[in-house]
């Protein structure tokens, strides 16, 4: 029986439960840590696209400094190569030592090639008057050189000049020694340039009276130019804007003065007809000048 009693006892005894264990602050520092790593990566965000902006506006500039090249080498090697190639006689000798003379500037296929162009039995003689070199464009080591060649071309009693366009290639090592790599070949001559001069007619808004008082002023002023001295000219000229030109002129007239408004000052464009008293001959010098009020009319600038 005791034993029995004891073991209803331990029966009925309750069992303790387990305590739940509640930890305090650990969540809060990983929300803490996890709030810190999106701001960061925020703030990283915006910092790459501000950054991205910039270098995308952002512009670079290549200053490009253009070599000075020296060509005077080569065009003196050109013109006299133009001298030998394009001058000879008919006689048999001179063409011989004209091709002799060749041999120093071309090349052995350019020797060759230019063995047919005067033959023993040709009638003219030729002699270069003068060569003008019109362009020299340089590519790497090769230079290409465009002249101008007046001939006296001469055959029996008849002569007659001649002129004509050629480019010829020419290469220099770096002794800058030359050689010519193409024979001359014909180009267009340069023809005269296309210009049409605008015509200006004098301001309406000018009056008659002032530019009676500018004519005036200017008729005194030139006729006094050629022989004045820098004291005499301050009186007519500001700022040195003319200079003494110590000429033996005499004043004839000014031509075709047209007056334009200018602001506060008024621009004069005139040709001055001069005498030349040593030569005899008659210049007319293009002014443009350009005029104040004060207290008298004068010269502030010239072109």
């Amino acid at each position: 029986m005791k034993i029995k009693i004891e073991r209803n006892q331990k029966e009925k005894t309750p069992k303790k439960k387990k305590e739940r264990v509640v930890s305090k602050g650990k969540h809060r520092k990983t929300v803490l840590a996890l709030w810190l790593l999106l701001s960061g990566s925020l703030a990283f965000g915006i910092y790459k696209n501000f950054t991205a902006i910039n270098q995308h506006t952002t512009h670079e500039k290549v200053v490009m400094k253009e070599k000075v090249v020296n060509t005077s080498g080569v065009e003196s090697f050109t013109k006299d190569f133009v001298k030998e190639y394009f001058s000879w006689k008919n006689n048999k000798e001179v063409i011989e030592k004209r091709m002799s003379n060749l041999g120093q500037y071309l090349t052995e296929e350019g020797l060759t090639l230019s063995r047919d162009m005067v033959r023993a039995d040709i009638p003219t003689s030729s002699e270069v008057q003068s060569v003008k070199i019109l362009d020299v464009e340089k590519n790497l080591e090769e230079f290409t050189v465009s002249f101008l060649v007046e001939q006296k071309i001469t055959e029996g009693k008849k002569t007659q000049s001649i002129s004509s366009a050629y480019r010829v290639t020419i290469f220099e090592d770096e002794k800058g020694n030359h050689i010519v790599t193409s024979l001359p070949t014909m180009i267009a001559k340069p023809d005269k340039a296309k210009y049409e001069a605008k015509q200006v007619e004098s301001d309406s808004e000018i009056d008659a009276k002032t530019t009676e008082e500018i004519t005036e002023f200017l008729e005194t002023f030139f006729k006094l130019y050629p022989t004045a001295s820098e004291k005499e000219l301050e009186y007519y000229v500001e700022d040195d804007a003319m200079q003494p030109i110590n000429a033996n002129l005499k004043f004839v007239e000014l031509v075709g003065p047209v007056y334009l408004g200018d602001g506060n000052d008024t621009q004069v464009n005139v040709d001055v007809k001069y005498l030349n008293d040593l030569s005899k001959v008659t210049n007319k010098f293009q002014y443009t000048l350009r005029l104040q009020k004060k207290e008298n009319w004068k010269i502030v600038d010239y072109k």
